[in-house]
């Protein structure tokens, strides 16, 4: 798939708004506590994270949203009854951040 005009320019826009380029990337950025499990994840998952919650949250509907952290991805359900939170990483979380998965070979 090929990014259109306009959609390159609000992707830049975004960036420029945010200073994505201007500052140097923090791995992972934030906390995300989610189905009673810790998902490190960067400052640009945890925006589009809580953007899509509010979108469902706004619809009053329930619906599955992506999660994308340091160790793969995740779908969670989000309802009424869901309940999260997101906060800023510290070193002692980059430190404590668990081991990714081992990856099933065929």
């Amino acid at each position: 798939m090929t990014m259109t005009a306009a959609a390159r320019t609000a992707v830049d826009g975004f960036r420029q708004e945010t200073q994505l380029t201007a500052r140097p990337p923090r791995s992972p950025g934030f906390v995300v506590h989610a189905l009673g499990r810790d998902f490190h994840v960067s400052d640009e998952m945890a925006r589009i994270f809580l953007h899509q919650v509010e979108v469902v949250a706004e619809s009053d509907s329930s619906a599955l949203v992506v999660l994308r952290h340091a160790h793969g991805v995740e779908l969670i359900m989000v309802t009424d009854d869901t309940s999260f939170s997101i906060r800023d990483a510290t070193p002692a979380d980059r430190l404590a951040a668990p081991e990714p998965y081992p990856r099933m070979r065929g």
